[in-house]
């Protein structure tokens, strides 16, 4: 078995996770599955399991793609911080690649080493260029809170340098993200317009372009 994402999980018939443990100790890569039951049938009991979880040789000749890290990206990005819910995720990114114009605009990075990683925690890797301005202005984080809602609601945080009391992070769903990106990088708006634009749950879910 390869995990592509560095995330494994024990599911049932339906793939829900039977834990929230990731299995996959040593991150994305080759795994060998081995399963041990006990036969207790004769008593009347129902088997025991032991299931290892062997991580493959790595070669060291495989590298991750510069996308995978925070530092190495420029742009706009989506950064995954939870990764207890495969299936959500999976889903989510199908949206995204279902001709969302936030696909075109938008760097995803999916790398465990973010796992629970806060907005403060995400905006200290972003690289810098020589005048020490943020490779990356704007950063949506696809959080616990975003996986377990069915509009997908994304945490925005603006990294702009001169941020103001007006531009705190807000949330704003997968659907409305792509015409945000796009505003901003065009500079028809400012990230502080978007975040008045909330509902009472915190959340703007308005699209427009």
């Amino acid at each position: 078995m390869i995990s592509t994402t560095g995330f494994l999980a024990l599911c049932d018939s339906g793939y829900e996770p039977l834990r929230k443990e990731n299995l996959a100790t040593a991150g994305a890569g080759p795994y060998l599955i081995r399963v041990h039951a006990s036969d207790r049938s004769s008593d009347g009991k129902k088997p025991r399991f032991l299931i290892q979880v062997i991580p493959g040789k790595r070669t060291g000749a495989e590298t991750e793609p510069a996308s995978s890290t925070i530092e190495e990206s420029t742009g706009p990005l989506l950064v995954r911080t939870s990764f207890e819910q495969p299936d959500e995720w999976a889903r989510l990114l199908q949206c995204l690649e279902g001709g969302s114009e936030l696909h075109e605009s938008i760097s995803v990075i999916d790398n465990p080493a973010y796992a629970v990683f806060t907005a403060e925690q995400i905006q200290a890797r972003i690289g810098r260029d020589d005048e020490d301005w943020p490779n990356s202005t704007v950063i949506l984080i696809a959080d616990e809170r975003t996986l377990v809602s069915p509009d997908f609601p994304l945490l925005a945080v603006n990294n702009l340098p001169d941020e103001d009391e007006d531009d705190d992070p807000f949330r704003i769903t997968l659907a409305a993200a792509g015409s945000f990106v796009v505003n901003l990088e065009l500079a028809n708006t400012g990230f502080g317009d978007w975040g008045r634009g909330v509902d009472a749950d915190g959340v703007y879910r308005e699209e427009h372009y």
